[in-house]
């Protein structure tokens, strides 16, 4: 039952300020507009205007007060982590850099290797090299 009690002081805590910062703002809309839609002294207030300017001021207020609340709060740092889409796009582009790089370093090793092997020639096919300086590597 108290944890009941804290939930609900919580939730007026966190809603009590922007209320009255809305109720505020439509009472000065509504009482500006109450005022000068009369049009003088002569002419009696006009109390429907004032309390739609009352009602439109305060919901826009809410309304704003609520986005830039939720504009400002952090996502959660469980979001970013995952399997599928979730993942982690950096990690995902840095694996496909590292792949192409080894696929790009091992076709320069092999085309190397290939024109060292047709640069020898057919000299000394039989014969092996062991203990022999080549000049042409």
């Amino acid at each position: 039952m108290a944890e009941d009690d804290k939930g609900r002081r919580s939730l007026l805590e966190t809603v009590k300020a922007p209320l009255i910062f809305s109720f505020a703002m439509g009472f000065v809309a509504g009482f500006v507009t109450l005022i000068t839609s009369s049009g003088g002294t002569d002419n009696p207030a006009r109390l429907d205007l004032g309390l739609i300017a009352f009602g439109i001021g305060f919901i826009a207020t809410l309304l704003i007060i609520s986005m830039l609340h939720l504009a400002s709060r952090e996502n959660p740092e469980q979001l970013a982590e995952g399997s599928g889409v979730n993942r982690n796009s950096e990690e995902l582009y840095r694996q496909q850099v590292a792949t192409r790089r080894e696929a790009a370093r091992r076709k320069k090793a092999d085309e190397a290797a290939k024109a060292r092997r047709e640069a020898r020639g057919p000299e000394g096919d039989d014969e092996p090299t062991y203990g022999r300086r080549n000049d042409r590597d």
